[in-house]
């Protein structure tokens, strides 16, 4: 039942700008605007600063790619990248370019974004902070060029938590969305798994066996401080918090069969959700906190059912050989879940709307896939596959942390981490 989860435990700066909206609408994969990149200059400083630059842009313009809102260009050899017209012709609507200077320890980048038809600032920004974190900079930018032109947030400045025992245990990581920056938050030399994000970023609630019992903790990002939330026997897994981060669904056994529970962050109350002898799990909130997914065995195999959280009524939603790990899209259209459509098929993708009405399979027996979870966007999805060539310990192929758009297609690995990865969770 709790196949991705339970059996996994059991083995184991102030800102300038021009306020216009430029609509640019359509899905991941479909490209709406070329925006023609020009070299981001040193302002102040010698090689090291352009070089900055150089990099600053890199990042700029692998984060503009990455959204599938736009297409790039580079300046045509010879021509003035201050040119529009010559931006114009070469097929660019906008041109971005910026100057950057080093002081202090501190990277300050300008940056303006014109219409390459008009001449007219569509953004100009001034970035300020430490130069250890100017890939951070980079993400902001390119984040408000995304907002700025389509009107909707993007995801460069976000990371990923996941599980992953490259040290001989389970451990926490954090990456960025891109898969650079990797690191460890937890070094607690046993088995912590499912991650999962509050909504202010700040805080990962997850399992850990450190003690020896599944118990379930909060790790406080900004303070490293660690909160006991439920050490009770037996299962306690997270499920994913209410929009508000006030409450917390989770999966909790005490002893008996696991049931779906309702958690107070502030002062860790419980209230059943569900009290069924069968094994109810990974529940997973509706964007608008009234109703909760979970996967149920209550019909036989396990299957997604959502209950109204107002009148407890709970609706059977799929009918395949095996579904688990449900998490519903930041939008409130789907949810994706892990499963299989026959009993000796692989572990894969599926999406299902919220009527039940309408199941797409995104992956299609590359390897066993498995824990997915949304970008914030809605558009993308992060989950856990052996479908790479590498082995692992004992000949196996490794679970690692891939991608994929909101449709099922484009799938890439996140990053070439070492070991295997496990339940990932994509911040606010």
């Amino acid at each position: 039942m709790i196949r991705a989860a339970t059996l996994a435990l059991l083995l184991c700066a102030p800102a300038r700008a021009t306020d216009v909206y430029i609509g640019v609408s359509g899905q991941a994969g479909a490209p709406q605007w070329t925006i023609g990149l020009a070299p981001f200059f040193a302002e102040r400083g010698g090689a090291d600063v352009q070089g900055l630059g150089v990099r600053l842009r890199g990042v700029v313009r692998d984060d503009l790619m990455s959204s599938r809102y736009f297409k790039t260009l580079d300046p045509t050899p010879g021509a003035d990248p201050a040119d529009l017209a010559a931006w114009k012709q070469a097929g660019a609507g906008f041109v971005l370019a910026g100057k950057v200077s080093v002081d202090a320890g501190l990277v300050s980048l300008t940056v303006q974004l014109k219409d390459a038809a008009s001449g007219e600032a569509a953004l100009a920004r001034y970035y300020r902070l430490d130069a250890r974190y100017w890939r951070s900079l980079a993400h902001r930018l390119a984040d408000d060029v995304v907002k700025q032109l389509t009107g909707k947030p993007g995801i460069a400045h976000t990371q990923l938590a996941f599980a992953n025992d490259q040290s001989g245990n389970k451990e926490i990581y954090l990456v960025d969305y891109d898969g650079e920056n990797l690191r460890r938050v937890t070094a607690d030399k046993s088995i912590d798994l499912l991650p999962r994000w509050s909504p202010d970023g700040r805080r990962l609630v997850f399992t850990t066996y450190k003690k020896g019992n599944p118990d379930l903790v909060e790790l406080n990002l900004d303070k490293g401080g660690v909160r006991v939330l439920s050490a009770r026997q037996g299962l306690n897994l997270p499920g994913g918090f209410s929009p508000d981060g006030k409450q917390l669904v989770a999966t909790l056994s005490q002893g008996k069969n696991p049931n779906i529970y309702e958690m107070d962050m502030e002062d860790l109350s419980v209230r059943a959700l569900t009290t069924h002898f069968g094994v109810d799990s990974s529940p997973t909130f509706s964007p608008d906190g009234n109703q909760v997914a979970f996967a149920s065995d209550r019909s036989g195999n396990p299957q997604l059912h959502i209950m109204d959280l107002a009148t407890g009524r709970v609706r059977k939603l799929t009918s395949l050989n095996w579904c688990d790990s449900p998490a519903w899209s930041p939008t409130g259209e789907w949810i994706v879940f892990a499963g299989r459509a026959n009993n000796k098929d692989p572990m894969d993708l599926f999406i299902v709307d919220v009527t039940g009405s309408h199941v797409r399979q995104l992956t299609h027996g590359e390897g066993s896939n498995e824990d997915p979870a949304w970008s914030p966007d809605g558009r993308f999805i992060v989950f856990t596959s052996t479908r790479g060539p590498d082995s692992g310990r004992g000949g196996k192929r490794r679970r690692q942390l891939y991608e994929i758009d909101a449709d099922g297609s484009a799938p890439r690995l996140v990053a070439d981490i070492p070991g295997n990865s496990f339940t990932p969770n994509w911040s606010p």
